[in-house]
């Protein structure tokens, strides 16, 4: 059975080479820092911003397929 890997956010990079310390104290020991509801609202919003923004690539992929029926009805009009 492969091994589980963790997975290491961009911010964690951050995190670490700001205070190696306090990522391994959040990471391991389940640490919260001063503000944990800035953290979860930081979530969320990047959990909408996510969902937003696979809605308008497939707006953008609906869009060019209308803009190309467009077109081969004009060239066959």
């Amino acid at each position: 059975m492969p091994e589980h890997k963790p997975i290491i956010r961009a911010s964690e990079l951050g995190e670490y080479d700001f205070c190696a310390r306090a990522w391994w104290l959040r990471r391991e020991c389940g640490w919260q820092g001063r503000f944990p509801e800035r953290l979860a609202q930081g979530e969320v919003a990047h959990q909408r911003h996510g969902r937003d923004l696979q809605q308008s690539q497939w707006l953008r992929t609906v869009a060019i397929g209308l803009l190309l029926l467009a077109a081969l009805a004009l060239v066959f009009a």
